[in-house]
C-alpha cells in the first residue's frame, strides 16, 4: 500500500480519489440533464424507463425520476464539497469524499440486483463508479493522515 502515499503534491491514492469524484460529477451532470428533458435522456442511455406506456412503467419512471431530484439535492453537492476539499486537503473533503464514495458503490449494487435493469446499465455503473469508488475509499483511507482538521 505504500505505492498509494508516493508523490510530491498528492499521493496517488488521492489522485485516483479526485479522478473518481470527476467521474462521479459527470453522473450527477447526466442526472441533471434527466431532469431537462427526460425523453432525450432516455434517448442517450441515461435514463432506461419512459413516461408513456403502461401504469407499472410510468411508475417505474416516477421513481427514477425522484432518485434523479435526490442525487441533484444531495449527491451533487456533497461531491463538490469532496473535491474541493480533496484539492485543499481537508479533513472535509476526506469525509465527504467517503460519503459520495459510498453512494456510489450502493447504486450500482441496486441495479445489480434489479431485474428491470438492463446488462449494459449495470456493467456501466459498476465499472465507471462502483470499482473506482471503491478504489477511492483505499486510496483515501491509506492517506488518511494527509489530511488536516482545519
Amino acid at each position: 500500500m505504500n505505492y498509494l502515499k508516493k508523490n510530491n503534491r498528492y499521493p496517488l491514492g488521492i489522485w485516483i480519489a479526485i479522478v473518481t469524484l470527476i467521474l462521479i460529477f459527470l453522473a450527477w451532470l447526466m442526472q441533471a440533464y434527466s431532469l431537462l428533458d427526460w425523453e432525450a435522456a432516455v434517448d442517450l442511455g441515461v435514463q432506461n424507463e419512459r413516461f408513456t406506456g403502461d401504469a407499472a412503467e410510468r411508475a417505474i419512471a416516477d421513481v427514477e425520476r425522484g432518485v434523479a431530484i435526490a442525487d441533484i439535492v444531495w449527491a451533487l453537492p456533497l461531491t463538490i464539497v469532496a473535491f474541493v476539499g480533496l484539492l485543499r486537503k481537508k479533513y472535509i473533503g476526506f469525509i465527504t469524499a467517503l460519503m459520495v464514495f459510498a453512494i456510489c458503490v450502493y447504486f450500482p449494487l441496486f441495479y445489480l440486483f434489479r431485474e428491470s435493469m438492463d446488462t449494459e446499465t449495470v456493467l456501466a455503473a459498476v465499472l465507471l463508479w462502483a470499482i473506482p469508488s471503491l478504489l477511492g475509499i483505499v486510496g483515501l483511507w491509506v492517506n488518511r493522515g494527509f489530511f488536516n482538521s482545519n
